[in-house]
């Protein structure tokens, strides 16, 4: 092979490579979250928490296993919390916190673009384009369940 054509071929291979490689960093907000990944252990709880101990005031949040769980009113009911995945649906990583003064689930890193979600999972500031996929919260007692 000659060197012109190595240059040539070093060139176009390049390019498709940078090409390939801007196109799975395309912040087009693709990531769908309409399907979320099955609970660990095969059942249908995603959380539960104990009420006695966690939670215990309006605007407290937990992230874990997949779920948002916010406390949006004073009571202990299902209706005096909010359960969404916390995968946001923008790039797919976690939501990072509950914001007590905003009233919004905000998703600012690892991803850094800013969306904010309602509690009712609807999308408040993109780059977001799809809402937070809700989940069913009863409660027993003081042991809450997220399913």
């Amino acid at each position: 092979m000659e060197r012109r054509d190595f240059v040539a071929n070093l060139g176009i291979t390049l390019a498709l490579a940078c090409t390939a490689g801007l196109a799975a960093c395309g912040g087009g907000g693709g990531y769908d979250n309409s399907t979320p990944p099955p609970p660990a252990g095969g059942g249908s709880t995603r959380l539960s928490v104990n009420l006695n101990n966690e939670l215990m005031a309006v605007g407290d949040a937990k992230i874990s296993g997949g779920v948002i769980l916010i406390r949006t009113g004073s009571g202990n009911t299902a209706a005096d919390f909010a359960a969404l995945s916390s995968t946001c649906t923008h790039q797919g990583c976690t939501v990072s916190a509950y914001n007590k003064t905003s009233g919004l689930i905000e998703c600012n890193a690892p991803c850094g673009h800013g969306s904010r979600y309602a509690t009712s999972g609807a999308v408040n500031t993109g780059p977001a384009a799809n809402p937070l996929t809700a989940y069913q919260v009863t409660v027993s007692g003081n042991v809450l369940t997220v399913s």
